[in-house]
């Protein structure tokens, strides 16, 4: 291969890069989850697991520079502490109990393996090999629970983390398999091997993070659609929701309607306060909702008149 070609693939660049840019979108996810009051479960520590992640990628890219306890130690701590946090952010999006426990012991096997054939007894074919592997199971362990999304908002979203998952699973099941015939002396030589782990890694992490950032997308998206069929005061939906709704049903469906208003409401506010009429609102409004079966709703049509 022409050497000129090699600074376009210098992996140890390319890793740092790519970790940096996943860092930067990461950072301005959390900022937005914040000022979004944390809405979804899990998106703050699965942004942070992707910020852990793309540290321990860039330490793994300063070995020979730096002190080997922190590029082998450090750089598995993060990296496989971000991806167990990524894994465990996606879990409670969907609503799943985490396994702290084993996403705990997945994190002490890949240090335990790091320090054993990094500094005891080193041999860089089986380190890479076997932390290889052991990602290779949670990236896949990762997808196999985004791939079960079925809400709308969110399915884009899991989409791209479900195809993270499956890219990083395969590019490290295909690390550990090269380390085993022999293929990598380093993770940072210039060679195809590590050029096209590192291209795959970085932009399998970046897309994994916008993946996120879809997520947030589709909660914002669903919030305000939310907003905008649904009375502030007593949750129920308003006339644009009402329009909404009837517009699932076809001009020649037979409805019920039944129309009510509450007489002489205003002397209520005028008595009692605006909190008071805005209880008596609200309880009617939780008393007509007790009634809705799956075919029926309640509206708020504004003031005191309902449907």
């Amino acid at each position: 291969m022409n050497p000129d070609l090699w600074k376009y693939l210098d992996p140890r660049g390319m890793g740092i890069t790519l970790a940096l840019s996943a860092i930067l979108v990461a950072v301005v996810l959390l900022i937005t989850d914040q000022v979004m009051a944390h809405r979804q479960k899990g998106l703050r520590l699965a942004s942070l697991g992707v910020i852990c992640a793309a540290l321990g990628m860039m330490l793994n890219m300063l070995q020979t520079l730096v002190s080997p306890w922190i590029t082998l130690f450090l750089g598995v701590v993060w990296m496989f502490g971000g991806l167990s946090l990524m894994l465990a952010g996606v879990m409670q999006l969907r609503a799943q109990t985490v396994p702290w426990m084993q996403l705990g012991l997945l994190w002490l096997s890949g240090i335990g393996v790091s320090m054993f054939f990094g500094v005891v007894y080193p041999d860089v074919r089986w380190r890479i090999g076997v932390l290889s592997a052991i990602l290779s199971l949670e990236a896949g362990w990762l997808a196999r629970v985004a791939i079960t999304e079925n809400r709308p908002a969110f399915r884009r979203g899991m989409a791209l983390l479900t195809v993270f998952g499956v890219v990083f699973s395969a590019l490290m099941g295909l690390r550990a398999l090269a380390a085993a015939l022999g293929l990598i002396a380093s993770s940072i030589s210039l060679s195809l091997v590590n050029a096209g782990s590192v291209i795959a890694g970085g932009m399998s992490l970046i897309g994994g993070v916008v993946g996120l950032v879809f997520i947030l997308g589709g909660d914002l998206r669903a919030l305000l659609e939310h907003q905008a069929q649904h009375d502030p005061l007593t949750g129920l939906l308003n006339r644009q929701g009402l329009r909404r709704w009837l517009e699932t049903y076809s001009p020649e469906t037979e409805l019920s309607v039944v129309l009510i208003d509450l007489d002489h409401f205003k002397n209520v506010n005028d008595t009692w306060g605006h909190a008071a009429g805005d209880a008596v609102l609200v309880r009617l409004s939780r008393l007509l909702a007790s009634q809705c079966t799956p075919s029926s709703v309640a509206v708020r049509m504004g003031g005191e008149e309902f449907v």
